[in-house]
């Protein structure tokens, strides 16, 4: 299903130089969805950041899960 939505010109094309000069090329959805990615993930550290005590769980969980070793078989 196909949704159309409004977007001012300036801010179309933004999104169009983010995706010819940062992103190789790729099209304007992508270009989106990589925008949106990289505001979440920011969103998700400063959520991390205001937690020093849940920023302490999740860095020694991650330091746990990056000791794990696994045998991958052919």
């Amino acid at each position: 299903m196909q949704t159309s939505m409004r977007v001012t010109p300036e801010n179309r094309d933004a999104l169009a130089r983010i995706a010819a000069n940062e992103l190789g090329g790729v099209s304007l959805d992508e270009a989106l969805r990589v925008v949106l990615f990289e505001h979440l993930s920011r969103t998700a550290l400063a959520r991390l950041a205001a937690n020093p005590a849940g920023a302490d769980s999740y860095l020694a969980e991650s330091a746990e899960l990056a000791e794990v070793d696994v045998t991958v078989q052919e």
